[in-house]
């Protein structure tokens, strides 16, 4: 299965990381990772590298729009407010932490970064909300 280059682009963009650098973490030749761009579609395995890749230190509200983060989900509703992405991580699941925001924050910020701001942050968050997305990550990866 492949996904539309445009949201490839998104992710890139609002994760701050070039083809270049996408090319040099994953070990993708750079051509490769270009010549996406004339098929129109991506490998679903670019999407999941990308997902896992380290994101940038802060975000937009645009950003995170453009990358499809439903309106609704967010707390910020300046579309150019830089926020630090560990306070948008934890500030966002202390305002709903149902599977459907867990999954979208995950899939944005990936795994070790939603982790890692949930332990930057633990004095600021319940343990029932780590308990939860801790136990909504095992269970997604018994699952896979």
């Amino acid at each position: 299965m492949k996904v539309e280059h445009q949201l490839f682009e998104s992710m890139l963009k609002a994760k701050g990381i070039t083809k270049k650098a996408f090319s040099e973490y994953t070990n993708i030749p750079y051509y490769t990772v270009a010549g996406w761009k004339k098929s129109g579609k991506v490998p679903k395995y670019a999407m999941i590298l990308l997902k896992n890749m380290p994101s940038v230190k802060t975000i937009t509200t645009q950003q995170l729009l453009d990358a499809g983060f439903p309106r609704a989900i967010l707390w910020n509703n300046d579309p150019s407010k830089e926020v630090a992405s560990d306070i948008f991580i934890v500030a966002t699941l202390r305002r709903a932490y149902n599977d459907f925001v867990i999954e979208q924050i995950l899939d944005f910020f990936g795994t070790e970064a939603v982790l890692a701001a949930l332990l930057k942050h633990k004095d600021k968050v319940s343990d029932t909300l780590i308990q939860h997305v801790t136990k909504y990550i095992d269970n997604t990866v018994q699952s896979v």
